[in-house]
């Protein structure tokens, strides 16, 4: 596999991982800030784009689980899946070169 292709297979998975981490992590910072039900663009804009990662994180976590707890829990699950990409990405040897 080339060097180039290698580069890609990481890093745009790591990317897309890292603004769901970051995105998530914003909203749960917002909701500490704005009320659930509140209608400001910011708030709506948050949860647009995070609640199609909450509903597969709340299918794999127990009902009995808080809104709250599954926000935390998904953004558990970002760290771990960027953490398993790299670890994947070393052991099949196209981890890109430092450096350049």
């Amino acid at each position: 596999m080339s060097e180039q292709v290698g580069f890609f297979v990481y890093a745009i998975p790591n990317y897309l991982l890292a603004a769901a981490m970051y995105t998530l992590l914003a909203r749960y910072i917002l909701a500490l800030i704005f009320k659930p039900d509140s209608q400001l663009v910011i708030w709506r804009v948050f949860c647009q784009l995070t609640d199609p990662i909450l509903n597969v994180v709340r299918a794999v976590t127990p009902a009995v689980a808080s809104n709250g707890l599954v926000l935390v829990l998904a953004i558990i699950w970002t760290i771990f899946l960027r953490v398993l990409l790299v670890l994947l990405v070393l052991k099949y040897g196209i981890a890109p070169k430092a450096g350049g």
